[in-house]
């Protein structure tokens, strides 16, 4: 299992994972984005205080993500039940 080590506004950090590189340079790449994003509107926030308020934007993406996801689910085992239906089965 590989091992990196990536800089993110001056801190550190070592992991292993067995995910791509270039799946972690870009998850890096959208934490950096979120962050300038957020530190543009000319925040007196410390760095540590905007990555939480970066790490709860991306909380809040996947919560919604995982919502639209069991809401297609939902849909979808209601269609499967409704072709089920009329073709006799």
């Amino acid at each position: 299992m590989p091992i990196y080590r990536l800089s993110i506004l001056g801190q550190e950090v070592s992991f292993k994972t067995n995910v791509d590189e270039a799946r972690i340079l870009e998850a890096k790449k959208v934490v950096l984005d979120r962050f300038n994003k957020i530190n543009t509107y000319g925040s007196r926030l410390s760095n540590e205080k905007l990555l939480i308020l970066v790490a709860l934007g991306l909380a809040d993406d996947y919560l919604q993500t995982i919502q639209k996801l069991l809401e297609t689910e939902e849909k979808l085992k209601h269609l499967l039940e409704k072709i089920d239906k009329e073709n006799g089965s």
